[in-house]
């Protein structure tokens, strides 16, 4: 049976930027049982609306009324919190094209006579400059670290001492603990099947990060950041703002899966570029009807404490 497994998303309320995480989250082609487990410690909880659910597929979103003190502890708190061995590192302001699980899960197969790793991440990754549908990729293929692909087990992890709790390179850190060990798989994509895009600075720096304190700190991001989405009664917009959250997942992402393959087209050969482009439209054409149920999960629980404000989805 596949593994159900947990998707880690830090975020400081977001929520337009965050709607990019989950609609990839939602598009995710991995037939297993999936979970998107987000933190936020904005002044404001995480609306997430009422949307249709989708099988195989559930949101939980935790509320700290405390901020972290930095995002290493954040990721740390996350990783404590998930339920499944099986646990997908997902920042809220990079794109995880539709196959990105799938491969990373695969990834984690033994090779014949060798052991079975418990992390994997792919070798490279696109590197776009840029705000949402403004952004632009950076040269081809990019062998850089972009940690933020890393799938792994979530108690091994924990035994090589998870998340330190720095405000950045924890994630870099936990990486390198896994390469120390030998249980590090650095796989290597074809160019068309590169499954992650790391978009590099959002016009406000990276949000989830800043670790300023109060309610001061809080209306000087709201005035610089407008990715607070606040109604006429200052409360958060829903997450989802639409009653078929795949159907959503679809149309919010169209516009920016159209740029990338637009910005593929001349760094890749033909047959690399038609292979991507193939994926995403079977992507964005199965949120059009209904996708097959995903198997039974037999994932192995983590142990940690169960997250309020469960909502499938």
């Amino acid at each position: 049976m596949t593994e159900a497994l947990t998707c880690l998303c830090p975020t400081y309320g977001r929520w337009t930027r965050l709607r990019d995480a989950v609609a990839c989250f939602l598009l995710q082609d991995y037939p297993g049982e999936a979970t998107l487990l987000i933190l936020n410690d904005a002044v404001h909880p995480i609306a997430l609306g009422d949307a249709r659910p989708v099988p195989g597929r559930a949101i939980r979103s935790v509320h700290s009324r405390g901020r972290f003190a930095n995002l290493g502890a954040k990721r740390q708190a996350l990783l404590e919190a998930a339920s499944t061995s099986l646990v997908a590192h997902w920042d809220d302001d990079d794109l995880y094209l539709p196959w990105h699980l799938s491969e990373a899960v695969a990834a984690l197969s033994a090779p014949p006579g060798q052991a079975r790793p418990s992390c994997a991440k792919s070798h490279c990754g696109w590197w776009a400059l840029g705000r949402r549908e403004c952004w632009e990729l950076q040269g081809g293929v990019h062998h850089n670290t972009f940690e933020g692909q890393m799938l792994f087990r979530r108690e091994r992890a924990l035994e090589l001492g998870g998340y330190p709790p720095k405000m950045s390179g924890q994630a870099a850190d936990l990486l390198a603990a896994f390469r120390r060990a030998g249980e590090l798989n650095l796989y290597r994509p074809a160019d068309g099947d590169v499954s992650y895009v790391y978009r590099w600075a959002d016009g406000v720096g990276h949000v989830s990060a800043c670790s300023g304190q109060g309610a001061t700190h809080q209306r000087e991001w709201n005035v610089r950041n407008p990715d607070f989405g606040h109604g006429p009664d200052g409360l958060p917009l829903p997450l989802i703002p639409s009653s078929n959250a795949r159907l959503w997942a679809a149309a919010h992402l169209a516009g920016q899966f159209h740029v990338l393959l637009n910005q593929l087209q001349p760094r890749l050969a033909l047959e690399a570029w038609q292979r991507a482009s193939d994926r995403i439209t079977q992507a964005l054409e199965c949120s059009l009807a209904p996708c097959p149920q995903p198997p039974t999960a037999t994932g192995t629980p983590g142990g940690g404490p169960p997250a309020p404000a469960h909502q499938r989805i």
